[in-house]
């Protein structure tokens, strides 16, 4: 009784002062944080597109695009490097495997000299790692000049970067 009282008295107040009753305060949904998945599955897109010669704006564009922080990129990268390297050392991986690796080591290193900060610094530790652990196969030369190694070049061949 005392409540539909109180609620009668608030009622008649608001429509004196013609005020508005406030609403309750909204919190903003916090969008989910990406699984591993989701994660893998855009920096696969992202590496790519600076494959195809994405430049830093275009990175940060689809880095704002997809809602992808540095920070939570470099970690989800760091324990996607562990697992990389840690699910390789029981066997040595067949010569496609080792192919995928270096391709994915270029792409990291290319991505590297692109972003700067953590994340770029994390891509490149990565792929230092695979170059370093499964390094390109020896190839014997059958015209007698002896074993040829395959190598991948960035920049102007002698170093990483052009300005260097």
């Amino acid at each position: 009784m005392l409540n539909k009282i109180w609620q009668f008295l608030k009622q008649l107040i608001q429509r004196l002062f013609k005020t508005k009753p406030t609403p309750p305060a909204q919190q903003k949904p916090v969008p989910p944080t990406p699984t591993d998945t989701e994660y893998e599955a855009k920096f696969m897109e992202l590496i790519e597109g600076v494959n195809q010669g994405w430049s830093r704006g275009d990175v940060a564009g689809f880095l704002i695009a997809k809602r992808l922080k540095d920070p939570e990129l470099a970690a989800w990268l760091r324990r996607f490097g562990v697992r990389l390297l840690e699910g390789e050392h029981e066997d040595v991986p067949a010569t496609d495997a080792i192919e995928s690796l270096q391709e994915l080591a270029h792409r990291l290193l290319l991505f590297s000299t692109i972003r700067d900060g953590e994340l770029g610094n994390v891509a490149r530790e990565i792929s230092r790692q695979i170059l370093a652990r499964f390094p390109l196969p020896i190839v014997e030369d059958h015209v007698g000049n002896g074993n040829v190694i395959e190598a991948i070049f960035l920049g102007n061949g002698l170093s990483l970067y052009d300005d260097e």
